[in-house]
């Protein structure tokens, strides 16, 4: 990526309040290299809202970990929370330097950082760049890529941020749609691959058929094993049970987060998603009514997202049909494109036969891709990032 020009590099001035906000926040320090390093962290997040603001970006300034006492005492923050968006990581840099420091502490869980130029006399901030990703504790200027990314950016769906519970307005968690239903949809259903699931021991039974010879057993912690007894048919013992009802989910969302197989995960997610809609472990799940973006056709467009250990992410797309329809609407498909807008997914609904279509793949954090509904020459399309 080329070094901005100097025609790029959006200037902003630094008003007196401004200096005086980051100057409470700098007293409230423990030793000088600590208030300083909040005063210029408080002016480059200021500087950054400001130009948000100009272009209309929604931020919440007061919901950023900066703007709290112990986040800026704790660590070397300097973010600002785009509203539905997730976090921007705002850094300060003085001038005539060409490089700039970023803690470890922020790289992860955020949606990119914004290098801010602070003049010497405090009054004047250069936005200089954008970055999506770091993982250097050191950028220099001609790493830097247009602040038309970061617009471009701001518009995308944030899937990283879903793991850390923050949405865009527009996706809608199942059970906020299905509350303004009068009819049961599709995915509301007690039943994952032809299993009932309306008892946590049913549930537990689609478990054991996913781990043969009770191996799930080497996976669970002994206190979750022990506050299990078995149930027995003649001498045989068929299965776990437990009066504590939470013991159940939590030891379906242990094995979700330690078993590698994905198809595996994938299971147990939606064992979860029927037991337990909100468990932490599976709520970065949502869905979009389609019904006006597809003229009318009543389908819902779910995306889930599951962390792995290895740093990257489980995406799962499926369209549902809503209302009192069964099926989907035949010939409906469902397409997902990688960056380059070249297709790497796609599935298409038979005639009376799929009552959810979906795709699933992996995919490394910082990835763009695509997603697009169509039927009868009209579509909908979302551009995400991991």
């Amino acid at each position: 990526m080329s070094y901005l020009s100097e025609q790029q590099i959006i200037s902003i001035p630094i008003p007196e309040k401004f200096r005086q906000t980051a100057l409470e926040f700098a007293q409230e320090q423990p030793t000088a290299e600590k208030a300083k390093q909040v005063y210029l962290n408080t002016l480059a997040i200021q500087v950054v809202h400001s130009y948000l603001t100009m272009l209309d970006i929604p931020t919440e300034l007061e919901a950023s970990y900066s703007w709290h006492p112990r986040g800026r005492l704790v660590a070397d923050v300097a973010d600002l929370l785009l509203t539905g968006v997730g976090r921007l990581e705002c850094r300060p840099m003085r001038m005539g330097d060409r490089s700039c420091n970023i803690p470890p502490e922020v790289w992860d869980n955020r949606i990119g950082c914004v290098v801010v130029e602070i003049n010497h006399t405090c009054k004047e901030g250069k936005i200089r760049g954008f970055i999506a990703n770091v993982t250097t504790p050191e950028i220099t200027l001609e790493q830097l890529q247009s602040l038309t990314v970061l617009i471009e950016h701001s518009h995308l769906v944030h899937l990283r941020q879903w793991l850390e519970g923050i949405y865009t307005n527009n996706w809608q968690s199942v059970e906020e749609l299905s509350s303004q239903r009068s009819t049961q949809l599709a995915f509301r259903s007690k039943r994952v691959r032809g299993w009932e699931l309306d008892t946590p021991e049913k549930a537990w039974q689609v478990v054991e058929q996913l781990y043969p010879a009770r191996s799930w057993e080497k996976s669970l912690p002994m206190e979750l094993l022990e506050s299990f007894t078995w149930r027995k048919v003649g001498n045989i013992e068929v299965s776990p049970t437990t009066d504590d009802y939470t013991k159940f989910t939590e030891a379906i969302a242990h094995l979700l987060k330690t078993t590698p197989e994905e198809e595996t995960r994938w299971t147990l997610a939606e064992i979860l998603w029927t037991l337990e809609p909100n468990h932490p472990a599976i709520s970065a799940r949502r869905i979009i009514d389609l019904g006006m973006q597809l003229a009318g056709h009543p389908v819902a467009l779910m995306v889930a997202i599951l962390s792995k250990p290895d740093r990257n992410a489980a995406v799962l797309l499926r369209v549902y049909p809503m209302g009192n329809q069964p099926y989907l609407p035949p010939g409906l498909q469902l397409v997902g494109l990688d960056e380059h807008k070249k297709s790497f997914l796609e599935v298409q609904a038979r005639e009376n036969k799929d009552d959810y279509i979906q795709c699933k793949f992996c995919a490394e954090f910082g990835e763009k891709f695509q997603v697009r509904v169509t039927i009868n020459n009209i579509s909908f399309t979302e551009n995400f990032v991991i």
